[in-house]
């Protein structure tokens, strides 16, 4: 019963924008595109130490009421996702696959319909290309906190020889 509630709010409040040069569609807070987004980006498996960090950061943001961005995909980002929805703090979720049609779960259609959620894409069909989605999800945010970037940020500085990728 849930799900044919979602599918109506869908398909009628279903919006066009464009953001950054990007064609998105997208399904509840529109306006939340033009808040200051923070990106938040977790590997599906990580160490606890990450966990808590992240956790710890999710409970910054939703007492701040900044809004994030991510594709909330990973258990750790629903993680987040939950707190963030639990405080009314905005967030606006990334898919990588198109919004009209897409079964969401039942728990995001109070924040859908109070502009606290926002769910978007630019993936107009069906597409078997997740990485695109993640591409652009990067130019949606303004900020960007990722509990790893530190490893990585060493991971790149070991790949580069000489100016070039090693």
């Amino acid at each position: 019963m849930k799900l044919i509630i979602l599918n109506c709010i869908l398909s009628m409040e279903t919006w066009l924008a464009t953001h950054h040069e990007l064609a998105l569609t997208g399904v509840g807070g529109q306006a939340l595109l033009g808040h200051h987004l923070t990106a938040f980006f977790v590997s599906r498996q990580c160490p606890g130490v990450a966990i808590r960090a992240a956790m710890d950061w999710a409970l910054q943001q939703a007492s701040a009421k900044r809004a994030v961005v991510s594709g909330f995909h990973s258990p750790l980002e629903l993680s987040v996702l939950k707190v963030l929805i639990a405080a009314s703090s905005p967030a606006v979720v990334v898919l990588a696959r198109p919004v009209k049609g897409a079964k969401l779960p039942p728990e995001w259609i109070g924040p859908l319909g109070r502009r606290h959620l926002a769910v978007v894409s630019n993936v107009a069909a069906a597409t078997r290309l997740p990485t695109s989605a993640t591409g652009w999800l990067c130019s949606l945010h303004t900020a960007l906190w990722w509990p790893m970037l530190a490893q990585v940020v060493r991971w790149l500085r070991r790949s580069i020889v000489g100016g070039k990728w090693g």
